[in-house]
């Protein structure tokens, strides 16, 4: 049935699908515009919407092996990607002058009027097209009439340098054009001109500048070199103007209200904060049942991204305190009775009795992540702990996630989440099997600190994502000094007491037999109608390009409602809270949604990941090793080369022959 879908729907359906999150947002759809091979087969799509005040929104649509328009491109070949309209260049006589313009609206506009003409797309795409097939052709480049438009008709003519036979470029400032006026403001203005009009516009001489040198990148210490690759080449991300469902959070939504305004954060901030910390506790104390009818861990992941300075100490401190608070107290008695412990087991005489160890650690957070580290935290802990971090960068940057690493880690969460399970096996020996553990986390981070993980196809492909719950604010506006403690507050002072309560509980060592959470009949009839909208939307609708996380927010719901019943102090999960959980996982979904939609082209990603690679290694490594050796997600030449160009237009690489080593890397300063 899914195939049969895929093929009837139309690139426009798709096209306007794919996009449905920017028309939500007040974008309107300006442009669909197909590229095409030589012989005139689809090869992707370019998107196009325009809002009054925002930056044109441009994504890319291909169909997938399946059939399936995904928001995404072919990798481009070797020679560079292809030109807009090549069917249209080969079925044209050599003699006919090409018109290059800078965007598809404009090479359209131009064919209307019966000219023949074609774009590498925007005006800094010209040095990673393929010009080839204007090999032999006369062209005319028709720049915008600003300093872009200017340094892309070098760029283009530059390159066409040895192709072209002749190369002219049309003088827009003869045309009466406002700054930034281009081809479709001329048309408009002269809407009787042909092709026979257009081919004698004024032109100027073309002088092709020189190959760009790039200095060399002064030297860093590798946590700096790898923040300026990143800052270097990834796009910058801002977050999403999604309004956080502030009520849904229940009987946390005082405190979250209380917490943004009084420690001036976002709602999102201060929910996120809240609702994880109280997930640490109710894992412990309870599980759920699912819709599927399967008990589930109160465990719940949680991602915020927002940027330095916007608060994220600020709302985690209060959200954990009681956590912290007890765990201090805790912790100094069993330093205290392990001292004691050891010391009895030392004076022990023959015949005395075995001293009583005192069990397990009582530490429930910690701010790292490595898989021994887990490891150990199980194996000598309690069953309900928590990964909380207000600089997550070092967790995403560390190495339990690099490329190496990435898919263990990943596989290990994803059982904790699942199942409650860990399972490692010890590189020296001896394995670890722990079942009916709880693990929740936190994760808070700036933009700039997410490197390539959001968008790494491992991660992906395994669900690791899928099970976080994302926020990602808009920056803060000023602020002004208000003062504020959350001790004085008697909201906070309630829920630390709350927390409290839920603190006082006697922790399992196995989890899996807590009492169950059911969902009452209201609710299971609430999580039912979110679950068929779900696989609606995820299959066949305006999420499928989230797909995974679509069908994963149904468990999501469930889980989140039982953790706002757990703190309640309710047994049952009714109408309300259900309601609540399906609200909170469609705004992550709704994030997940728009991070994404930014991360169609991979290249970035590929460049860093082979950055970081790079920058493990002292001296040369062979260009032709790195498909063999290197990063998992760059096993393909084409990948690498791809990555490669990228680092070289950076300026992030240094060559030696058929050899490649990262630049700007002070490796003496690790």
């Amino acid at each position: 049935m899914q195939d049969v879908i895929d093929r009837t729907e139309t690139a426009k359906e798709a096209a306007r699908r794919l996009a449905a999150p920017m028309l939500r947002k007040g974008f309107a759809p300006t442009g669909l515009h197909e590229y095409t091979s030589a012989s005139g087969e689809s090869l992707y799509w370019r998107i196009r919407a325009e809002h009054p005040s925002e930056p044109k929104w441009i994504r890319p649509m291909m169909q997938d092996e399946a059939g399936a328009y995904v928001m995404s491109e072919p990798p481009a070949p070797e020679a560079g990607k292809p030109l807009y309209r090549l069917h249209v260049l080969a079925q044209t006589h050599a003699d006919v002058v090409v018109i290059v313009t800078e965007g598809e609206g404009k090479a359209d506009m131009l064919e209307r009027i019966g000219c023949t003409a074609t774009t590498s797309g925007s005006a800094s795409s010209a040095e990673g097209a393929d010009w080839t097939p204007l090999r032999g052709r006369r062209v005319l480049i028709w720049p915008d009439h600003d300093d872009a438009g200017a340094k892309y008709a070098q760029a283009v003519a530059a390159k066409l340098q040895g192709i072209a036979v002749e190369v002219r470029v049309i003088d827009v400032a003869t045309l009466k054009l406002p700054p930034k006026g281009d081809a479709v403001e001329w048309l408009e203005a002269h809407p009787k001109a042909t092709a026979t009009n257009v081919l004698a516009l004024a032109v100027v001489s073309v002088v092709a500048p020189p190959a760009p040198v790039v200095d060399a990148l002064p030297l860093l210490p590798i946590p700096q070199a790898l923040e300026r690759a990143r800052a270097l080449l990834l796009p910058p991300s801002e977050g999403t103007d999604a309004l956080y469902p502030l009520e849904s959070l229940g009987p946390l939504a005082d405190a979250a209200r209380e917490l943004a305004d009084g420690a001036q954060v976002s709602p999102a901030m201060a929910g996120q904060s809240l609702l994880a910390g109280v997930a640490l506790l109710a894992q412990g104390v309870a599980n759920v049942r699912t819709l599927s009818g399967n008990t589930a861990p109160l465990s719940l992941y949680a991602l915020t991204v927002a940027n330095s300075g916007d608060g994220k100490d600020t709302a985690d401190r209060p959200a954990l305190r009681p956590i912290h608070d007890t765990q201090r107290e805790e912790g100094k008695r069993y330093a205290a009775d392990l001292a004691a412990f050891e010391d009895a087991k030392t004076s022990r005489k023959k015949g005395d009795p075995a001293p009583q160890h005192p069990g397990p650690s009582p530490y429930r957070i910690a701010s790292d992540l490595t898989i021994e580290g887990m490891r150990r935290s199980f194996a000598e802990g309690i069953a309900a702990q928590g990964i909380f971090s207000t600089e997550a960068g070092a967790v995403l940057a560390g190495h339990a996630m690099t490329p190496e690493q990435r898919t263990k880690t990943a596989a290990n969460l994803c059982g904790l989440w699942d199942r409650g399970h860990l399972s490692v096996v010890r590189a020296g020996g001896g394995r670890t099997e722990r079942y009916g553990v709880r693990l929740s986390a936190h994760l808070m981070i700036q933009p700039a600190a997410l490197g390539d993980v959001l968008g790494d196809e491992v991660l992906s492909g395994i669900g690791f994502w899928p099970r976080f719950l994302l926020a990602w604010p808009m920056p803060l506006a000023p602020r002004t000094f208000r003062p504020w403690r959350p001790e004085n507050s008697p909201v906070i002072l309630r829920y630390w007491a709350d927390c409290k309560r839920l603190l006082s509980r006697p922790m399992p060592d196995d989890c899996d037999g807590l009492p169950v959470i059911e969902l009452d009949h209201q609710a299971t009839e609430r999580m039912a109608a979110f679950f068929e909208s779900m696989e609606r939307e995820g299959r066949q609708g305006a999420l499928r390009d989230v797909q995974p996380f679509a069908l994963r927010a149904t468990e999501q719901a469930c889980r989140i409602a039982g953790v706002l019943a757990c703190f309640a102090g309710h047994d049952v999960v009714d109408e309300r809270a259900a309601a609540c959980g399906a609200a909170l996982a469609a705004h992550s979904l709704d994030n997940w949604q728009s991070a994404l939609s930014g991360k169609a082209d991979p290249t970035p990603g590929w460049a860093l990941a082979l950055y970081r690679w790079l920058v493990e290694r002292v001296g040369w490594v062979a260009l032709k090793d790195i498909p063999r050796i290197g990063p998992a997600n760059l096993r393909s030449a084409e990948r690498r080369n791809t990555a490669i160009d990228l680092l070289d237009a950076a300026g992030l690489v240094d060559f030696d022959g058929g050899n490649v080593k990262a630049g700007g890397v002070d490796h003496a300063s690790r």
